[in-house]
């Protein structure tokens, strides 16, 4: 067990991501078939979600020192590790402080000036996790499953559906965070 903040796991939901309370009170984003990593930008350190020096920190460091995100840790997806889809991208999810706590909204204000994530996953850039519309999520649920027959390969797992409070973060590798929930896409 660690003192220091690990990245929010979600845990399994018993709902869909279409279910009418997630639209009430969550964020629903896309969830991508990468390997999650935990930037530290006031140690300079990439840390795989165990805690653990990531076998991919010299990517992190490369694609986020500079990157304009100005809370101390940034919650990513690293693509390329269980898909050739992707292949050296960072998909930014989330960035905090877990000693100046904010809900969601003013989060994604820190990171809105990256490039929004396509359903066609490009290799070797820097980009960040949409919200999706609510009211669309079976379409973009379609959408997802045809990238992922395009591919051959399971690109998009499915849905996160983030309450709008603060970051959720664990300091124990085996917890989730219930105030996350995600629901996967059989493919």
């Amino acid at each position: 067990m660690t003192s220091s903040p690990l990245p929010a796991r979600p845990m399994g939901s018993a709902f869909p991501a279409s279910h009418e309370g997630f639209a009430r009170c969550s964020a629903i984003e896309g969830k991508l078939n990468g390997w999650r990593g935990l930037f530290n930008q006031k140690t300079g350190i990439g840390y795989n979600r165990h805690g653990k020096i990531a076998s991919n920190h010299n990517l992190m460091v490369e694609r986020l020192v500079g990157a304009g995100i100005k809370a101390p840790f940034i919650d990513c997806e690293i693509m390329g590790q269980r898909t050739k889809t992707g292949k050296g991208t960072i998909v930014v999810m989330d960035a905090f402080d877990p000693e100046n706590p904010k809900p969601y909204a003013e989060r994604m204000k820190d990171i809105e000036h990256l490039e929004a994530v396509t359903f066609d996953v490009q290799p070797n850039k820097l980009l960040r996790f949409v919200c999706l519309a609510h009211h669309k999520i079976n379409s973009i649920w379609e959408e997802m499953n045809y990238q992922n027959n395009k591919a051959g390969e399971v690109v998009w797992e499915g849905f996160v559906m983030k309450a709008l409070g603060k970051y959720p973060f664990i300091t124990n590798p085996n917890y989730t965070s219930p105030e996350w929930q995600k629901q996967r896409i059989r493919w």
